[in-house]
């Protein structure tokens, strides 16, 4: 019986994840929107495709770097994602950092932009088993923070 359950809710969980995003053949995804990621990305490489809601979602790699991109059905763009580089932060967020999280280092940084919005995703750690998220603006104010 507890076996019956663990399944059950072993294959609702994925059931949720298979809706909430399709992995779809790049040959599916309109023309229009192929043209505008190949155009905007000509470097990209391990490109995988996705319907997530109504949006077609890429992910790939550009140098070495992972990114995400989000469009629309007429092929404009929503959302990017771009893992980045410690010294590709703005001073301000760098200042943040150094001031109020010195005993912390930078783990990973993943730099959003949402409809003209930048946000940064800073994940710190300390020693090997506290780890904190950062979500800063690009002046450096902390506009969310908690413990992974």
């Amino acid at each position: 019986m507890k076996n019956k359950k663990v399944m059950v809710s072993m294959l609702a969980v994925l059931g949720v994840a298979t809706i909430s995003a399709q992995d779809i053949n790049p040959q599916n995804v309109p023309s229009n929107i192929r043209t505008t990621f190949e155009q905007a990305y000509p470097n990209a490489s391990d490109v995988e495709w996705e319907m997530e809601g109504q949006n077609y979602k890429v992910e790939f790699d550009v140098n070495w770097q992972d990114s995400e991109v989000w469009y629309s059905s007429d092929g404009s763009t929503v959302k990017t994602e771009t893992e980045i580089k410690k010294k590709d932060l703005p001073q301000a967020i760098l200042a943040t950092i150094d001031n109020q999280y010195a005993t912390y280092r930078v783990d990973s940084i993943e730099k959003t932009d949402q409809n003209g919005s930048v946000t940064f995703e800073v994940e710190l750690e300390k020693g090997w088993d506290e780890e904190k998220q950062l979500l800063l603006d690009a002046n450096g104010i902390v506009l969310n923070e908690w413990n992974d």
